[in-house]
């Protein structure tokens, strides 16, 4: 017998060496770098998109939206504009900034899209109990104190209202919270159109702009700085409804409170604001037959996908910075975790599959479509290839024109799969169509090759555990936490390296032997010790 414990001893050295080197460099990272953990857990990220719709005579049409931006508390990830025959800008105006799309000459029915992607976070906000109303009121404030058409900060019942809630302490905080609690305590009615501050105070009850409107009547007129903010509550799903709410100025801070939802001094991480003042979400040019509607989704991402700090984001940030999409970087820095699930299928429990890589790179595939409709496409696909198969054989062609039709057969069913779902609103299937042609013509012809040489059965076998390979590659690939890991700490790969070489030198049995030789495994030895 071949002494092979220096091979082992190599073995195990490279080994040690690889995860020593992992952990020193992520020790390294945490310890020396001011590497912080809590940026490691995933953020939440939401995404917004506007559609209007409108019908044009032959005539000039504007449309304006007031959009997100950047500030303390909110940042644009990514946005983008979908309307091919319009001329599109944004700008500041003020504090706020706008979209315009605009054209001299607009016929029939017209769909303008605006989508954006952003980063957000909750605040709260402390005030010093003892800090007293004359404290916070300031000259420099003075065009926040103005009364206007809608805010009649000076009209006699906002201004009687106004005094009753002044507080016996005099602290600002006590003030705040007083306003706040009494117009918090209105009903609720869903009003259309603009409801100022005197008609909600004299009904009672009044919508989101109502309520905010009188509150920050009622602060003013107590020579509280405050101001109406516009934007949209973040719930998923979609909807035609914004959402309004109140900042007060205390020194140099602009405190947010929320009357209708009840949020006093701070701002939840699902409001994304997208103006300050007295406005009118959008504007547009009339008799178009103008609609819109929000639609919003929401999904968690590793921080560093979302990151601008260069010495956290690591090479993510330079992907983004290169205009590479950070998909992609995912994909990649996952892949090799995906071909681990491979190996220890195919090594240590014995399953067969199309190809060693094959499926770790199906289940990038399946990262668009999801599993269900990925395993229907690949399956839809391979069965039409064993059927083409089976009918061309009888016309006796040679083997490269006999793949050519099989290709230009996969491409057309992948073409019908894209308007299928295109027709059914069927995502999933839709993006079938993004298969590699690639890896589906490999494995198309590799199922065909097992067909002629090994039977169908053997065939559509294989093909079932190379799916189920798949299936569990994805789910790695998929996994948030895996992603947040490895784009944290993508030295880890060392590691997954590591893994692959120790699992080379597996000579032990299969999962799967264990089960197909059991009895003789588990036999019980004989007499004289034979078995």
């Amino acid at each position: 017998m071949t002494d092979t414990s220096p091979i082992q001893r190599r073995v195990l050295i490279v080994i040690a060496i690889l995860l020593l080197s992992s952990l020193s460099i992520a020790t390294y990272r945490l310890y020396r770098m001011n590497f912080d953990l809590e940026q490691v857990l995933p953020q939440r990220i939401y995404n917004v998109s506007v559609v209007q719709t409108f019908t044009g005579h032959g005539m000039p049409v504007d449309l304006n939206l007031f959009l997100p931006r950047n500030d303390h508390r909110q940042r644009i990830v990514e946005e983008h504009s979908d309307a091919t025959d319009f001329v599109y800008e944004s700008f500041r105006e003020g504090d706020n900034r706008k979209g315009k799309w605009s054209s001299a000459d607009v016929s029939g029915h017209q769909t303008v899209r605006y989508s954006v992607t952003l980063s957000t976070r909750a605040l709260r906000y402390e005030l010093d109990s003892n800090l007293g109303i004359s404290d916070v009121q300031s000259e420099k404030n003075a065009g926040y104190l103005n009364a206007t058409d809608a805010i009649q900060t000076t009209a006699p019942e906002i201004v009687r209202t106004a005094r009753r809630l002044i507080p016996r302490d005099g602290t600002a905080y006590s003030l705040l919270q007083n306003s706040f609690s009494f117009v918090k305590n209105f009903t609720f009615k869903p009003f259309k159109g603009t409801t100022d501050a005197l008609t909600a105070l004299r009904l009672g009850e009044a919508s989101c702009n109502g309520r905010s409107r009188l509150l920050v009547a009622l602060l003013r007129a107590n020579g509280i700085a405050a101001r109406l903010v516009g934007g949209l509550v973040m719930n998923v799903g979609e909807k035609k409804t914004s959402h309004q709410w109140v900042e007060a100025r205390l020194n140099d801070t602009w405190i947010p409170m929320d009357p209708t939802n009840g949020h006093f001094m701070e701002i939840p991480q699902h409001y994304v604001v997208l103006y300050r003042g007295d406005e009118a979400l959008l504007k547009h040019t009339g008799d178009i037959g103008y609609d819109y509607r929000f639609s919003i989704s929401r999904r968690m991402v590793p921080a560093q996908e979302i990151s601008q700090d260069k010495n956290f984001a690591g090479f993510s940030y330079v992907f983004r910075s290169m205009g590479i999409p950070i998909e992609l970087l995912k994909s990649i820095i996952m892949i090799p975790l995906a071909a681990l699930v491979v190996v220890m299928f195919r090594n240590v429990i014995g399953l067969s599959t199309f190809g060693t890589f094959l499926p770790a790179l199906m289940a990038v595939a399946f990262r668009n479509t999801g599993a269900v409709w990925g395993i229907v496409g690949f399956t839809s696909i391979i069965l039409v290839v064993s059927l083409l198969r089976r009918g061309l054989s009888r016309l006796q062609l040679l083997h490269s024109p006999q793949l050519g039709v099989m290709l230009t057969a996969v491409i057309s069913l992948l073409l019908f799969a894209a308007f299928l779902g295109s027709k059914f609103t069927l995502g999933g299937l839709a993006r079938v169509s993004l298969f590699p042609m690639v890896l589906v013509a490999i494995t198309s012809e590799r199922f065909s090759i097992m067909e002629i040489e090994e039977g169908v059965s053997r065939a559509w076998w294989t093909m079932a555990q190379t799916l189920l390979v798949v299936t569990m590659a994805w789910l790695v690939m998929r996994s948030l936490s895996l992603q947040v890991i490895m784009m944290s700490f993508p030295e880890l790969l060392l590691a997954v390296a590591a893994l692959n070489i120790w699992i080379g030198r597996w000579v032990g049995l299969r999962a799967s032997e264990w089960v197909r030789f059991r009895q003789f495994v588990f036999q019980a030895p004989t007499e004289g010790g034979a078995q």
